[in-house]
């Protein structure tokens, strides 16, 4: 008999609990729907006036005065670029002299015929 009044009350419970649960689904979706028509209106508006989609986080105005101060003064000039080249080869974390020379130069050398070679050889043998 227990059961049937925990049963009875909980359809009485869904019974007045589901149009307010029905009532918050619905405001819910006339909330998305008005925040998307004016989001789509003001984005049309910002995009012709030419000005930027973002409100200017904190963080990103941070950012912004960063790069402005790490910006060269002199136009045409790339900060990554070294006044001062190097020939030195760099593979991974080891470094390689520029006078060393690597296995496949080596081959390329041995490869060359020599213009002695490419006459016919030493004929003095």
């Amino acid at each position: 008999m227990i059961s049937l009044l925990k049963s009875i009350a909980k359809g009485i419970l869904y019974f007045f609990a589901f149009p307010f649960g029905l009532l918050a689904i619905a405001l819910y979706a006339i909330f998305g729907l008005f925040v998307f028509i004016f989001q789509f209106f003001r984005f049309i508006f910002l995009f012709f006036t030419g000005r930027s989609f973002k409100n200017g986080a904190p963080e990103d105005i941070e950012a912004q005065k960063i790069l402005e101060r790490n910006k060269p003064k002199e136009p045409g000039v790339d900060p990554s670029l070294s006044l001062y080249p190097s020939d030195s080869i760099v593979y991974g974390s080891g470094y390689v002299s520029p006078t060393i020379e690597t296995k496949e130069e080596k081959k390329e050398e041995e490869e060359t015929l020599t213009p002695i070679e490419e006459e016919g050889g030493n004929d003095n043998v």
